[in-house]
């Protein structure tokens, strides 16, 4: 069957990078589909550039878990396994709770004006919506990712940012859940950040776990408890 979908060529990022980011984008807002196949030729056609460049730059998606290889078949965007999935969270609750505990141990002010944005985006896209809307898909992923950026691990943030896009990947499959609360939630993440109080890596576990959870089965959207323990992307 032939592709449906294509890329623009890549210009301003080394060759690799924007490749990279090209397909790894097109990837998370599912415009290449789960279980498509990703041909050196025709990537290198689409987007301007070498079948090497093309080649590493899969590679590089290949080590960010999005893309697998088949023997003797080739490059394919995963398909999403449950237990991958709750993966994603394991590692995203080690690294978020770690960078809230660094940031409360602070001694330094911290600017934590992104992280406000982010939930005043949430509020204004989502409020009225049974469901988050990309845009408050986006402003959560970016609350966050500004979290972990802040703590100060340029290795870490990197990491993070392909937990984001497995995490963005999977939740057009997550299950009903009551989204009024959603900017609440993370407004009280924001808040205990701020008055640097030592509970603040454990909300941010909570706020996680909860999420996974839900994923699994474990439990029904409308039975969610209150407060920062309600689930959240």
């Amino acid at each position: 069957m032939q592709d449906t979908w294509s890329l623009p060529r890549v210009e301003g990022f080394s060759a690799t990078e924007a490749v990279r980011r090209s397909v790894r984008e097109a990837i998370v807002e599912g415009q290449i589909p789960a279980g498509a196949q990703l041909r050196e030729s025709q990537l290198s056609d689409m987007l301007g550039t070498s079948r090497g460049t093309v080649r590493e730059a899969i590679r590089h998606l290949v080590q960010e878990g999005i893309v697998e290889y088949r023997l003797h078949r080739g490059a394919f965007v995963r398909s999403r396994i449950l237990a991958d999935d709750l993966d994603v969270y394991v590692a995203r609750e080690a690294i978020e709770s770690w960078a809230a505990a660094t940031l409360i141990a602070r001694d330094e002010p911290v600017d934590f004006s992104e992280l406000l944005s982010a939930i005043a985006t949430m509020r204004a896209k989502g409020s009225r919506s049974a469901r988050p809307t990309e845009e408050t898909i986006a402003a959560d992923l970016r609350f966050h990712h500004e979290l972990v950026r802040l703590a100060g691990s340029p290795r870490l943030t990197r990491v993070h940012e392909t937990l984001a896009a497995e995490t963005r990947m999977l939740l057009r499959h997550h299950p009903p859940y009551p989204w009024r609360t959603y900017a609440a939630d993370h407004q009280e993440i924001a808040d205990a950040l701020r008055r640097r109080d030592p509970r603040t890596p454990g909300l941010v576990a909570d706020h996680l776990r909860l999420s996974a959870r839900l994923l699994s089965g474990g439990m029904e959207g409308d039975g969610a408890p209150t407060g920062a323990a309600r689930a959240s992307p």
